[in-house]
C-alpha cells in the first residue's frame, strides 16, 4: 500500500500555486478556484483545498482543517543544499532538522501557514 494522495488546505488558492508550481515545482494539472488545485508529486497527487469550500455539501463528503498541517516530499541527499538555496533565494525563512543517524530535512511554510519538508527517505529507514 502506498499514499496516492494528501491534502493540505488554502483559502488562497492563487498564492499557493504560485508556490507549489513556481518555487516547489509540482504541476498543477486541475485549478478550479475557489474550491481546489491539483498538482503531480511523484507517483502521487497533492490536494490543495480551501476549507471554506470543501465543508459545503458537494460530490464528497464535507471536510476541511484550520490551521497549520504538515507534508514532507521525498527528495534525494544530494539535494538538500541546492533545495536549501532554492527556497532561500524564493525569500522563504528555512529551517533544518538533523535525524539520528545523520539524515537531514528542510522545512518551509507555505502561503497558508502549512508546514511543508523536503526530506531524503533515509529519515524513515527507508
Amino acid at each position: 500500500m502506498q499514499v496516492l494522495e494528501t491534502c493540505l488546505y488554502a483559502r488562497d488558492l492563487e498564492a499557493a500555486r504560485r508556490f507549489y508550481e513556481g518555487v516547489l515545482g509540482l504541476v498543477c494539472f486541475r485549478f478550479d478556484p475557489p474550491r481546489q488545485a491539483f498538482f503531480r508529486a511523484g507517483d502521487g497527487v497533492l490536494l490543495l483545498f480551501n476549507p471554506e469550500e470543501t465543508n459545503k455539501p458537494g460530490p464528497l463528503p464535507p471536510h476541511g482543517a484550520w490551521g497549520s498541517v504538515h507534508v514532507c516530499f521525498r527528495i534525494s541527499e544530494e539535494e538538500l543544499d541546492s533545495w536549501r538555496e532554492r527556497l532561500a533565494q524564493a525569500g522563504l525563512e528555512v529551517e533544518e532538522a538533523s535525524w539520528p543517524g545523520g539524515a537531514r530535512s528542510l522545512y518551509v511554510r507555505d502561503p497558508a501557514g502549512n508546514l511543508v519538508e523536503l526530506a531524503p527517505a533515509r529519515i524513515w529507514g527507508l
